[in-house]
């Protein structure tokens, strides 16, 4: 595997965990949870792996105006020794083909004499368009800012800066992103989501772990592997938050809280992007695991479905509260943060996300 393929792995299963996010949080909107709105919120959370200057996986979907111009300021940059950007020298064109058409419409036969450099000058638009780097309140992107959100929640991570946004029903969104020092030492992603129910004042909590793999196969025999979902089963099930108590609502699945997603692998960078994927509870990965080729542990398709929930009934169901830990005090809250060290960004992205 090249460079160029474990970027767009890294790339992608980030992206996925974002779009998982925000599916979550906009209950489930498709035009919320677009890909493009995901990758606009990954630039904003995590510019050095999805900004419009690093991501491969963005630059495939930008128009060929766009790609050319990018090509020309690379070289240029070289021909003159000194830095020069896409967007400069789009702007450069824009304003020429501007003056030119300004001229042709002071002439009776404005149409004939510039309907090519309108066409131009069209595509130049877009290409500014895509090259500017918006802030995440100019991109208008799925939630609208909230500022000064004054909430004392617990936190899983006080020292990384986070991003208040208004949902639509009225709730807030608080989210972290805790990621690699390299994009590189990427090689998974977990959601951390926490649900608070306003009327009880607790509050349910479910971690998703994002694994690229491919053709339905999931070898799961590799250390990192085997590390990551150990820590997982750490964070949940070792601090008894899927254990079901006494005069709960026992009318919901059992208060599994982590879950293994595994994700199609994107074959390259321009293909359309289609995901699918089960959510299996990791208490579950033990029964469903089978035996490779070669000896080493592996998950399949047609063996996960069976106890696995797809992604858009995993959305729905926490949602609902019928899915996620049992519903948690603040102290517990505090005490399973602080007893949290075995969650960390060594190399995974993390997306700590709060809804309140």
């Amino acid at each position: 595997m090249n460079n160029s393929d474990d970027r767009i792995n890294q790339e992608w299963i980030a992206l996925n965990a974002i779009r998982g996010m925000i599916k979550i949080a906009s209950k489930g909107s498709m035009s919320k949870s677009t890909y493009d709105n995901a990758l606009d919120l990954g630039g904003v959370l995590y510019p050095e792996l999805l900004g419009p200057e690093h991501s491969l996986l963005r630059r495939e979907r930008e128009s060929d105006t766009t790609k050319e111009y990018r090509q020309k300021a690379e070289l240029r940059s070289i021909k003159n020794e000194t830095p020069i950007t896409a967007l400069e020298l789009v702007l450069t064109d824009i304003e020429d083909y501007e003056s030119l058409i300004s001229i042709a419409k002071k002439n009776r036969d404005d149409k004939q004499k510039s309907d090519q450099l309108k066409r131009r000058l069209a595509q130049l638009l877009k290409a500014k368009s895509e090259l500017e780097i918006k802030s995440h309140s100019e991109n208008q992107l799925i939630f609208r800012d909230a500022y000064n959100v004054d909430r004392n929640l617990p936190e899983l991570s006080k020292g990384h800066a986070c991003k208040d946004f208004e949902l639509p029903d009225g709730n807030y969104l608080r989210l972290r992103v805790l990621h690699p020092d390299r994009p590189e030492h990427i090689t998974g992603a977990d959601i951390i989501y926490e649900r608070h129910n306003e009327r009880s004042g607790r509050i349910s909590v479910v971690v998703v772990q994002y694994k690229i793999w491919e053709n339905k196969k999931l070898y799961i025999s590799d250390r990192r592997v085997k590390d990551q979902i150990d820590k997982m089963k750490g964070f949940t099930c070792g601090n008894n938050i899927c254990s079901h108590q006494e005069g709960d609502n026992t009318y919901r699945f059992p208060c599994c809280a982590g879950f293994l997603r595994p994700t199609d692998k994107l074959q390259h960078a321009d293909q359309t992007f289609i995901s699918t994927g089960e959510h299996l509870p990791i208490c579950r990965i033990n029964d469903c695991k089978s035996k490779g080729k070669q000896g080493g542990e592996i998950l399949e398709y047609d063996k996960v479905k069976e106890v696995s929930l797809s992604a858009e009934l995993f959305e729905e169901l926490f949602n609902r509260g019928k899915v996620g830990s049992r519903e948690l005090s603040r102290d517990e809250l505090e005490v399973l943060y602080k007893n949290a060290s075995v969650i960390d960004a060594h190399d995974t992205v993390i997306i700590y996300a709060q809804e309140f």
